[in-house]
């Protein structure tokens, strides 16, 4: 049986061994927590919404794919009950600009442009503004989710282990950790976010670790009839469990783990905006909030692919429309990594990619898009080989 290693037990983690699983794959998966999903992955909540564009773009193409993608997978598990509701989310039309993308928008999509009326009967209280209605938009519970991904029996976890180093030993890969124990397997995945870069085989990709905080408050009498997202800048979830989410800030290079005053003030001033009356009803000597770190890079695409032999590439540089075949792939590792705020959306498409190069089955996307997420793509640009860092799959099309 073919063996891998996922390094990482987020989302990019847990959906990349879903994917290798399905596939009859089996995965040990290696988090340097006790428990799945407590960095980037760790929010209560998590919003699954796509951010649309007026102009088509291959970011606005992998958001749309990947939205659909993610909400395939979710209905499709036994236990989504438990971690997902789409309950639907509202952009506001909080300026003109905003106004001007949406009308632009609603002409071909399946967004609802909505009335400040129409919005304040969708959401379940009154708001001051019209905006954009995506029903199958929603919420989810990353940890319990990423439980479920991870749930096949051909799954093992090696919790409170930290990978710290890979190694091509004759046909298959080595893992070692912090205590020196080494682990063997055909195929090794990395998804540990900002911490890809501790590998030498991804020091040529570029990623910016990006400080976020979201701010949490008890549900009131009124807030209680919040009963879809609700976005500006910021986003507001319905009450679940008791408890209303509102964020995120954005930081990038920021390493305060601390939460930040400032912070808390821009994510209750985004709430004081979209709903002025839920703002002055909660107590916010009992606002809460958590800092997490997402992992971003320069282009605003995830890194999802095969790396290339850095070394390999450098001493011997191939012709700028050379068969991506004869490149020095490092057969058997692959990354999942620098999703930034859209994990949700991004990962689960990012692993059914992954595991279907793994597998030789045919692409879950366009080749020009896999070609664009490879996480080598830095490294061929920075070797002038921009045009082909855009053709990397064009053998499946």
């Amino acid at each position: 049986m073919t063996s891998s290693i996922i390094i990482g037990g987020g989302i990019a983690g847990c959906s990349s061994a879903f994917a290798l699983a399905k596939r009859g794959i089996e995965v040990m998966l290696i988090e340097r927590h006790e428990k799945l999903a407590l960095e980037a992955s760790g929010n209560p909540l998590a919003m699954l919404y796509p951010k649309l564009s007026t102009k088509p773009s291959i970011q606005s193409r992998l958001a749309l794919q990947g939205f659909e993608f993610t909400l395939n997978l979710l209905q499709n598990l036994p236990t989504n009950h438990q971690f997902f509701d789409a309950c639907g989310q509202i952009q506001l039309a909080f300026n003109t600009r905003e106004q001007a993308n949406q009308a632009a928008i609603s002409t071909s999509s399946k967004w609802q442009l909505l009335s400040a009326v129409e919005a304040s009967e969708m959401a379940g209280i009154a708001l001051k503004m019209g905006g954009l209605y995506l029903p199958q938009a929603g919420w989810v519970k990353p940890a319990a989710l990423c439980e479920a991904l991870c749930s096949s029996a051909l799954i093992s976890r090696k919790t409170i282990t930290q990978a710290l180093k890979i190694e091509k030993v004759a046909n298959h890969w080595r893992v070692f950790d912090a205590q020196h124990n080494r682990f063997d397997a055909d195929i090794v995945v990395i998804c540990n976010a900002n911490d890809i870069k501790q590998f030498q085989q991804c020091s040529s990709i570029e990623i910016t670790s990006v400080r976020g905080q979201v701010n949490f408050f008890e549900a009131n009498e009124l807030s209680k009839n919040v009963s879809t997202i609700i976005c500006s800048d910021h986003s507001l979830s319905p009450a679940v469990d008791g408890t209303h989410s509102i964020g995120t800030s954005y930081a990038p290079n920021d390493t305060n783990p601390e939460i930040s005053n400032a912070d808390t003030r821009e994510n209750l001033n985004a709430l004081r905006a979209i709903a002025p009356e839920i703002y002055q009803n909660i107590d916010q000597n009992f606002v809460q909030g958590r800092v997490a770190w997402r992992s971003a890079t320069t282009d605003y695409m995830p890194l999802a692919g095969q790396l290339l032999d850095d070394e390999k590439l450098r001493a011997k540089l191939p012709r700028y429309n050379a068969n991506p075949a004869d490149l020095p792939w490092l057969q058997g590792l692959y990354v999942n990594a620098g999703h930034g705020s859209k994990g949700m959306i991004t990962a689960p498409l990012c692993g059914e990619l992954i595991a279907c190069l793994a597998s030789n089955n045919a692409l879950p996307m366009a080749a020009i898009l896999a070609s664009k997420l490879n996480p080598s793509r830095y490294l061929l640009k920075e070797l002038g080989l921009k045009q082909l860092a855009s053709s990397l799959y064009a053998v499946f099309d």
